[in-house]
């Protein structure tokens, strides 16, 4: 049932008593500041375009509202096969997995059920954009093993990145020569499913230049049948500094990740036989004995898969001057898909080409006595996408069915000024300007469309330090969200299909810092959303084809808290030992304000429903024991109801509870064997879910099983 305001209330009076009390994950709000090994070398300045972990984390604490950092050395313990399995332990995101190193991503209830093409946060990469033009962003494109920390910008949070939309930005830092204290690291992993995997990392710096490149290999049966990936992703930058202060470093990203496609099922089905994939589409027979007409041969048949080849190159320059700092740079990224799906969406094949680039200047001026930190910036991108669709014969191009020509572009402004009032006291105002286009011209039995969208959005936050150790935030702002061009294409399935900007105003307060034994990160926010972007699962000759279509009003509001805790007795710490115990608790409450008016040519009473595809509830605990040379962890997930997966809320998927161990001995001083093990109950679960209008009429085959119980371990070495 959808919470009402009141009881919404008294859910966020709770949440509050229990910032005072052991919450429950592996939390990574800002607030929780977990001893961070910052080296400093003796004489070196600091970067400017690879900033460490400690810098970027001052930076995050100046920004009022919910922020997150993740380093490395958090998910490194675990077998993180995609960014999604990075950031579970992160307040307000909610990761589940859809298939082999795809991973949904939502923030706030962004891109709630959207396909494999995720919408509604804005991806970077050492501040350079990832997110593709045309809206979306392949999640495949990051190899968790050459990343060196995270930044989680919820919601107009990331405004100094440009991001206004509902689920904000996350930007990816790279390991450089001059960050990355190793000149060489090997690492070797193996485990279920014949699974393993092979990474190899090279780092240098002298007095002007500097280098890193990390290459990784990653092959595996899969949990569930049909469901092998087999990849390779490279990353590597090189990075240069002038006398007169100037740095540039150029990026170049290049991977083949190519994995099968399982399929979902009917509940019933994913429940009793989660190892399975999708079953054949059949009807009949029409009479005794008679004929059986198979619609769709299924995922094995017609050989499902989703295979992405990836080249990018790019820039980032940084110039101090007098009084400010310049930060411009540009990227090309070439993109290779081959997707076979179901018999009535075919084999999708496209070549995408990207090109754009950016400009920033950041510095500090006094104004009539009042400090001031500003920053202004402007991003142009600009893609064509050759996209077509031949049909599935048996996992092999028929003909050619459809053919697009598809163009994006994006051209956005913005700035944000930080305003010192007092001592204690600093004001934040941000305006973002966002004009955007989709276009596809028809080449082949296509129908042509075009959509132009342009909206200001204004922000105005207040921070306040209470002490050294303790802040408190509030923050209004308004969203912006044009759709992509796989939302009006279907991914290139259906026909052209013009939708309206999603739109929404967030008003959100908080608190993090730390007192003694404890740190926290807290927010609450409640979001007023416009046209929302709302994915239903649709019948098409015996398969199911996801679709986008605008909501009328609908909120989203919420709690993420995080809550660290160090239980170390004082024998343990005499010792150099360490006991710490992490949480994190998610509480989503996102439901239709109104009716849909005319949703996918009908009318449904929706009004006061909760949206489907995400869970009210998410609670992940770890409680952690390090010594001189080793470490132990158990870690917990707690979904108590799992989402609705229709709008009308008819069905709801099971709860689940699991429980996973890590632990590592340093066996040298540069080698570490690791182990982890994920689901230890084997607990049978869905992990994903594709969105339906009333799953008791349709009965629809959209539910995806999660991993059941998988063991992993390895070896790193760094000299």
């Amino acid at each position: 049932m959808t919470t009402k305001p009141a009881a919404f209330a008294a859910r966020l009076l709770v949440g509050a008593v229990i910032v005072y009390l052991p919450a429950s994950t592996f939390a990574q709000g800002v607030g929780q500041k977990t001893v961070l090994d910052e080296i400093t070398v003796i004489g070196e300045r600091p970067s400017l375009t690879a900033p460490r972990a400690a810098a970027a984390r001052d930076v995050l604490e100046r920004v009022p509202g919910g922020v997150g950092l993740v380093e490395a050395k958090v998910f490194l313990d675990d077998f993180a096969q995609s960014i999604g399995d990075t950031l579970i332990f992160t307040p307000g995101v909610f990761a589940d997995t859809s298939a082999q190193r795809e991973t949904r991503i939502s923030i706030r209830g962004s891109g709630l059920n959207s396909s494999f093409e995720r919408r509604g946060i804005s991806v970077r990469r050492d501040g350079v954009l990832i997110s593709r033009a045309s809206g979306s962003t392949e999640f495949q494109e990051v190899d968790p093993l050459t990343i060196d920390y995270i930044e989680v910008f919820k919601g107009a949070n990331g405004l100094r990145y440009g991001a206004a939309s509902l689920g904000g930005a996350i930007n990816i830092v790279t390991p450089t020569g001059r960050t990355r204290e190793e000149a060489f690291t090997f690492r070797a992993e193996g485990g279920s499913f014949a699974t393993a995997r092979a990474s190899a990392s090279v780092a240098h710096a002298g007095d002007k230049w500097d280098f890193y490149g990390g290459v990784t290999g990653l092959r595996s049966d899969g949990y569930r049948d049909h469901s092998d990936v087999r990849g390779v992703y490279g990353h590597s930058n090189l990075g240069r500094k002038f006398d007169n202060g100037a740095e540039t470093r150029v990026y170049l990203t290049a991977l083949s990740d190519n994995f099968e496609l399982a399929g979902s099922q009917a509940l019933d089905d994913a429940l009793a036989n989660p190892t399975a994939a999708g079953r054949p589409v059949t009807i009949g027979p029409f009479f005794p004995r008679g004929p059986v007409t198979v619609l769709d041969p299924g995922p094995e048949a017609d050989d499902w898969d989703r295979n992405l080849d990836v080249f990018r190159i790019a820039n980032k320059t940084v110039v101090p001057l007098d009084a400010l700092t310049l930060e411009a740079g540009a990227w090309y990224a070439l993109r290779d898909l081959d997707h076979a799906i179901t018999r009535f969406a075919g084999i999708i094949v496209q070549e995408e080409h990207e090109i754009g680039g950016f400009l920033r200047l950041a510095g500090d001026s006094d104004v009539a006595g009042v400090y001031v930190d500003w920053v202004i910036g402007a991003e142009i991108a600009a893609s064509d996408n050759d996209a077509r669709r031949f049909e599935n014969d048996f996992g092999q191009r028929g003909t050619l069915s459809s053919r697009s020509d598809q163009d994006a572009r994006n051209v956005l402004v913005y700035g944000q000024a930080e305003i010192s009032l007092t001592k204690d006291v600093t004001a934040i105002i941000g305006l973002q300007y966002l004009n955007t286009r989709r276009d596809s011209d028809n080449v082949l039995n296509a129908v042509d469309g075009e959509v132009t969208e342009s909206q200001i959005n204004p922000r105005f936050a207040l921070l306040w330090d209470v002490d050294d150790n303790a802040q408190l935030f509030f923050n209004v702002n308004r969203g912006f969200e044009p759709a992509g061009i796989s939302d009006l294409t279907a991914g290139g399935v259906l026909d052209f299909t013009p939708l309206k900007a999603q739109e929404a105003w967030t008003v959100e307060a908080g608190t993090r810092g730390q007192q003694g034994r404890i740190a926290w990160d807290f927010s609450v926010y409640r979001s007023w959303v416009e046209n929302e972007f709302i994915d239903l699962a649709q019948p098409r000759f015996g398969s199911f084809v996801s679709a986008t279509f605008n909501a009328d009003e609908t909120v989203h509001q919420g709690i993420e808290l995080g809550v660290d805790l160090v239980l170390t007795p004082a024998a343990l710490e005499e010792t150099g030992g360490e006991l710490i115990w992490r949480n994190i608790y998610t509480y989503n409450d996102f439901f239709f304000a109104s009716d849909p008016r005319d949703l996918n040519d009908q009318v449904f009473a929706f009004d006061g429903n909760r949206l489907a595809g995400v869970p009210e509830q998410v609670h992940v605990s770890e409680l952690r024991l390090e010594r001189d040379r080793w470490y132990a962890a158990v870690n917990f997930r707690w979904i108590p109801e799992g989402p609705f997966v229709d709008f009308a809320n008819t069905v709801e998927v099971p709860g689940y509870e699991l429980v996973g161990v890590t632990a590592g001995y340093d066996i040298t001083d540069n080698a570490r064997l690791f182990v982890s093990a994920e689901n230890l109950t084997d607990e049978v679960y869905i992990s994903n879910v594709s969105t339906v209008a009333n799953q008791s009429l349709e009965n629809a085959r959209v539910f995806t099983p999660g991993q059941g119980r998988a063991v992993f371990g390895g070896l790193s070495v760094a000299f």
